[in-house]
């Protein structure tokens, strides 16, 4: 009989595509739901059969799903964020391998997230949660100065930002509460996180969990934009650490999946190591961005993407190192507005030693902007070394050779919205 496995809607950076052939390389048939296929560049070419469907809904989720032969479905995923909890509901109904959806829907919100950790004791910035424009001087006073604000359900650093006295806090609070719907059509909860403002460095921690017990694959070095925003410029892994630094981080990142009862598949941790140990900054129910599971496999040979397949199928899975090596990418990132001409240098940067890959994403007419989210990024270098310093080096001697031709913008001219903006306003 044909197995197939199912994917409701994926991220559009590369990676659910690549799960689609997976799938095939494992001998499945991907199953592909979504609501708009055009938003799939290779779609196509992985053989995946699409099923058209309204996604937002997890009730036609399931009722596609149900749809399908009888006995061949073998599991449910997703590589976007937006459809963990869909996926959830879809799998508990199906009597498929999967995580509480409640469990998912609390890790979905971040304001949930922090009230949950508060109430077991974990070490936290302190922070506010605020679902109206008269609730936010009260939750400032509470906060202080200078603090970030961002929505409490989105993604890839959209609309985060570090907010220095409190006209540009109710400013930017009143943006976020703005927001009607995010980038893929879902309501948005329109509630914005107030959070105490943490100068350490920032890491985050990989984790992958079977029936509750969490095995941690290892911790990635982050390195963000400065204030007032915070795209992700850089990822080494695994993090250059002491033995003190890096158990603590493996602690408080499964502590935090302890509190919040998580089950099954992976899940990424993102850490700021201050003077007074962890502090959490996120958590998401779901594998890295930001190609940190292609570092994972390049280091340590360890495929996190495959394991989510076989996870989602109920299958053991494989998290053990093969190979001990360091692996890193950066990013590409305009430093002023235009528009994006072309980008120069990506051949000779990949006949670098050392480099694995150069990704351009960029296109030629594009509007470009320094960078407040992660779709502001053009493209991204990846290198493989033995250590952490040859690896650093190999990405700043290849983002030398790149280069960004812009022309002007007109007056007239704004940044189109594009996959990863602000999302739909009132």
């Amino acid at each position: 009989m044909t197995r197939h496995l199912a994917f409701v809607e994926a991220n559009t950076t590369g990676t659910g595509m690549i799960a689609l052939h997976t799938a095939r390389d494992l001998g499945l048939v991907p199953v592909f739901l979504t609501s708009d296929s055009a938003r799939y560049l290779g779609l196509e070419e992985t053989g995946a059969e699409v099923v058209d469907c309204d996604t937002n809904r997890p009730a036609a989720v399931t009722a596609a799903l149900g749809a399908l032969p009888a006995g061949s479905l073998a599991g449910v995923t997703t590589t976007s964020e937006f459809y963990v909890p869909a996926v959830a509901e879809a799998a508990a109904e199906l009597g498929l391998p999967g995580n509480p959806p409640d469990v998912v829907r609390r890790c979905r919100d971040k304001g949930q997230v922090r009230v949950a950790l508060q109430a077991a004791g974990m070490p936290q910035p302190r922070f506010a949660v605020v679902r109206t424009e008269e609730d936010l001087d009260e939750a400032l006073t509470r906060v202080g100065l200078p603090c970030v604000a961002k929505p409490v359900d989105d993604s890839g650093s959209q609309l985060v930002r570090w907010c220095g006295t409190r006209d540009e806090a109710r400013e930017h609070a009143a943006l976020v509460m703005a927001v009607r719907t995010n980038v893929r059509g879902q309501p948005a909860a329109g509630s914005v996180l107030l959070e105490e403002f943490l100068d350490a460095p920032e890491y985050s921690v990989e984790l992958f969990s079977v029936d509750g017990v969490h095995h941690c694959v290892g911790i990635t070095r982050k390195t963000v934009t400065g204030i007032p925003y915070f795209v992700e410029t850089r990822h080494v892994y695994p993090a250059p650490l002491g033995e003190a630094a890096e158990a603590a981080l493996r602690k408080a990142a499964s502590d935090a999946l302890d509190i919040l009862g998580v089950r099954l598949g992976p899940t990424h941790v993102e850490i700021r190591l201050t003077s007074q140990g962890p502090a959490l900054i996120e958590l998401n129910p779901r594998l890295a961005g930001g190609m940190i599971p292609e570092l994972v496999r390049l280091a340590h040979g360890v495929d996190l993407l495959g394991q989510q397949l076989h996870a989602a199928l109920g299958h053991d899975v494989d998290l053990q190192p093969t190979r001990a090596d360091s692996a890193g990418v950066a990013f590409l990132l305009p430093q002023r507005s235009g528009v994006l001409r072309r980008v120069t240098g990506a051949e000779d940067a990949t006949r670098l030693e050392r480099v694995a890959r150069v990704t351009v994403t960029g296109r030629p007419g594009k509007e470009v902007r320094p960078a407040r989210n992660a779709y502001d990024r053009l493209g991204s270098v990846i290198a493989q070394g033995c250590g952490t310093a040859e690896v650093d080096a190999v990405l700043d001697k290849a983002l030398g050779i790149l280069g960004l031709e812009l022309e002007d913008l007109v007056p007239s001219s704004g940044l189109a919205r594009r996959d990863g903006e602000e999302g739909t306003r009132r």
